[in-house]
């Protein structure tokens, strides 16, 4: 997927069809390969996905990845589905179970 497939809702209303959570997490984006992991934060998750975005600027998160908090815990792959001025939305490949 490259960027031209990937639409830009940063100033359109809410589409989310799932109630989200405010979470402030840091969490890195692991593509894979030899491609370096980016520093993040979710911003808020829903069980079908979240909002992601960098912590440094101007650092462009990838179209998919693994959305890793540590070591041990994952929330699997993402892809991106949006992308926004600072952040991008991202679809969890399996949804994830309420805890």
């Amino acid at each position: 997927m490259d960027n031209d497939d990937i639409e830009d809702f940063s100033g359109d209303q809410n589409r989310r069809n799932r109630d989200r959570k405010i979470e402030n997490i840091r969490a890195w984006a692991d593509p894979g390969g030899v491609l370096p992991v980016v520093d993040c934060q979710i911003v808020d998750i829903s069980d079908g996905g979240a909002q992601v975005r960098p912590v440094k600027k101007n650092i462009e998160m990838p179209d998919a990845f693994t959305l890793q908090i540590d070591a041990s815990r994952s929330f699997g792959e993402v892809n991106v589905v949006w992308r926004g001025e600072r952040s991008v939305g991202v679809k969890f490949a399996k949804p994830r179970s309420r805890r």
